[in-house]
């Protein structure tokens, strides 16, 4: 048994070789044990008494999990002759949050840093060089991990080892077709399950959308590594028509994979098409995972072709198996994926969307808007309290939680494209969830109450699956986030505007709007800012003053105003803390009046937050218009913020040595994307949503959170939904003249 009393972990792999070409693979199991020993990394070592368990997965996963911990991964590894004296090139996979990697005792690499002064690196995924003078045929890799909060351990990638010829080729081959990105999601707002193109697998079908369901408890797979029992290759894999359907072509037949809208159930559908002779024999492998699984299977003819239907459906402690065979008959009637495919194009059909974007913008803006409605949990979820709700990234992305600033921005983007009930249930949700104010006050341990200081009602971070408020606790304090009042006000403006629904804006005017009002207007320091939170970064506490909080709710509470004035009521105590809030922004961070620090709190250039890319949300939300000032803020910004400098790149957030603050961030450059569209620069606009588009149509159409400095390949949450699908929409409308 693991000895989780010590603070280190060691795996260590006899490994089966899979050789393809010049690279080596690893099988799913992994010995490890938990205990730190410098000796661990020595060749001789004895590890026979060690566990096994799957890697890549985070320690959270596997139940081990804890902060301020150390570890060891060993890998005992023998080499094919063809690999023998070369340079190698060894991916140890996505690694939280430092590493030191051995190969033979020879220390390869490392990332991130570990304590005294550590710094993470959970992001990345580690690919270390390995001198041909080190390789032998039996060979002993050792990598020390430490985690410091939060999940940790190898929690990802696909670790190998390949030659360094093989390497160059791989890199070079990517660049240039601009593809790292293999994996299809489907999601009806109640399940959702995550196809693998390259495996040729659903590694997993989760019960409910979301990660979480309260604090801890993670939802787990019903069903992993579900797959073709037989052996065949696929031609293609895509999104049939931009929608959540996941279609596979093979020689002779094709499977659609959903979860349906239409039926509105909790199953998971696989449908075989083609002759009934090329699909009579089809069928299906899996690993059950939480809960009872079943399998009900049929085989209709429809003519000259014919359909073979699975249908997947579960029972755990809180859902009951569905009547399969009541669902099947539905079948015999008929074709279920046509139903599906015309759900998700009427939906597409009824949105405003440009006739002068190019076809690659449109096949984006589609396949964003089946991603803003895979995210939106059902109102036949379990959970009453969670009806409406957001994702900020559809799995396997990271952040399969509802945050309340990456709603904004998918509220904001539905509304304009004319999503009206999806928005509205949306903003229903956080305006009804359970209650929140557990943050009224909280004293920190610096002996200052940063609470929000008066009832509010908006979340101050992100919310649980089933509805509770979450502020993202860590060692370091909670966040506590006081522009998410702002984008909240800011998504409620643009759907009443865009829908022209005044009786929504009447019903929660005084019963929730007010509140969150007066909840900014209590936090606005002496300086005319918003006191220091933990701003947009989730930095957590003490925080800063950071401009884009004062920013986003300066604007919040103007176009607040605007509505009140629009409709008679008192807006003047709003407009009035909008203009208070502008001006401390114009007094505390305007530099010689040519660009905007990240924040009031820091002084120097050099600073961590001080030259913040989310400073450009003052052009793009509208508060300032001012063309000469934009101009010589993104001078300015383009020095710092750019990603490595290349002005045909996007934007990183902050330039430090944080690699996930210093890569480039989709969301960032869509954002400057539409300053630059609002402040008359259209031409350098569309360059920036062209890349974005470029990288999107080789990879799904979907967004993700980070393209890395070395390739521009997809890393962090992937897709993203307001900081990736909203984002992109926004930018393109912005671009096509709706601002």
């Amino acid at each position: 048994m693991l000895p989780l009393k010590q603070f280190v972990l060691s795996v260590c792999l006899l490994l089966s070789i899979a050789v393809m070409g010049q690279s080596v693979s690893f099988p799913p199991q992994w010995k490890f044990i938990m205990d730190d020993q410098p000796l661990y990394q020595k060749i001789g070592y004895d590890d026979a008494q060690w566990a096994l368990l799957p890697v890549p997965m985070s320690w959270g996963k596997l139940g081990i999990n804890k902060e301020h911990s150390i570890g060891w991964y060993r890998v005992k590894l023998i080499l094919p002759d063809s690999m023998l004296n070369k340079d190698l090139v060894l991916h140890a996979g996505i690694i939280d949050d430092a590493d030191e990697t051995y190969f033979n005792e020879h220390l390869v690499g490392s990332k991130g840093k570990f304590p005294p002064n550590d710094q993470t690196a959970w992001d990345v995924e580690r690919k270390y060089l390995i001198k041909k003078e080190w390789v032998k045929k039996e060979n002993i890799i050792v990598i020390r991990v430490y985690n410091g909060i939060g999940d940790g351990g190898i929690t990802g990638g696909s670790p190998m080892i390949t030659t360094k010829a093989n390497e160059d080729k791989l890199v070079a081959d990517q660049i240039k077709s601009k593809r790292s990105y293999y994996q299809f999601t489907t999601s009806n707002g109640l399940i959702a399950a995550v196809y693998n193109a390259r495996s040729q697998t659903f590694e997993h079908i989760y019960p409910h959308i979301f990660s979480y369901y309260d604090s801890g408890l993670l939802v787990k797979p019903v069903i992993n590594n579900l797959r073709l029992l037989q052996s065949v290759t696929p031609i293609s894999t895509q999104y049939l028509s931009n929608t959540h359907i996941i279609e596979v072509k093979y020689p002779t037949f094709a499977l659609d994979y959903f979860c349906s809208f239409t039926r509105g159930n909790k199953i998971f559908y696989a449908v075989a098409r083609g002759k009934e002779a090329d699909i009579h024999d089809i069928d299906f492998t899996y690993t059950a995972g939480e809960g009872r699984v079943e399998l009900e299977k049929k085989l209709i003819s429809r003519g000259e072709l014919a359909e073979k239907y699975f249908l997947f459906g579960f029972s755990d402690t809180l859902n009951a198996m569905p009547l399969l065979i009541d669902e099947m008959a539905e079948m015999q009637t008929a074709t279920l994926r046509e139903k599906e495919l015309g759900f998700m194009q009427h939906l597409v059909k009824h949105c405003k969307i440009p006739s002068g974007i190019s076809k690659d913008e449109r096949n984006t803006i589609e396949q964003s808007i089946a991603v803003l409605k895979m995210s939106q949990v059902s109102d036949k979820e379990i959970f009453p309290l969670s009806h409406g709700q957001l994702l900020a990234s559809l799995r396997p992305g990271v952040w399969a939680i509802s945050w309340v600033r990456d709603a904004s921005f998918a509220i904001e983007a539905m509304s304009k494209l004319g999503m009206y009930a999806e928005a509205k249930k949306a903003l229903e949700f956080m305006l009804q969830a359970a209650p929140t104010n557990q943050y009224v006050h909280y004293v920190h341990n610096d002996g200052k109450d940063h609470g929000i200081g008066v009832p509010y009602l908006i979340s101050v971070t992100r919310y649980f699956g089933n509805g509770r408020e979450e502020s993202d606790f860590n060692a370091a304090g909670p966040n506590i986030e006081l522009d998410d009042f702002g984008l909240f006000l800011t998504a409620f403006y643009h759907y009443v505007n865009e829908s022209g629904d005044r009786a929504f804006f009447e019903k929660w005017e005084n019963k929730g709007i007010d509140q969150i009002c007066q909840a900014i207007i209590h936090n606005i320091s002496e300086k005319h800012m918003i006191r220091a939170e933990s701003g947009p970064w989730e930095h957590h506490l003490p925080g800063k003053e950071f401009v884009w909080t004062s920013g986003v709710c300066a604007r919040g509470l103007q176009l607040i105003a605007s509505l009140q004035k629009n409709y008679q009521r008192n807006f003047t105590v709003n407009e009035t803390a909008g203009k208070q809030l502008f001006q401390g922004i114009l007094s505390n961070c305007l530099i010689n009046g040519k660009y905007f620090k990240g924040n009031a709190t820091e002084l120097k250039p050099t600073d961590h937050h001080y030259f913040d890319v989310a400073s450009i949300e003052l052009f793009a939300n509208g508060l300032i218009n001012k063309p000469t000032l934009f101009a010589s803020h993104m001078a300015e910004y383009n020095k710092h913020n750019r990603a490595v400098h290349d002005p045909n790149r996007g934007y990183i957030r902050f330039n430090s040595a944080d690699s996930y603050e210093n890569q480039e961030w989709p969301f960032a450059g869509l954002r400057v994307a539409v300053a630059e569209t609002m402040q008359g620069s259209k031409q350098t606009a569309k360059k920036l949503i062209n890349r974005i588009t470029v990288y999107a149509n080789r990879n799904n159409n979907l967004i993700p959170e980070i393209l890395t400095n070395e390739m521009s390949a997809y890393s962090g949450a992937i897709p993203m939904v307001g900081y990736g699908a909203g984002a992109y929409v926004l930018a393109v409308l912005a671009y096509y003249g709706k601002h």
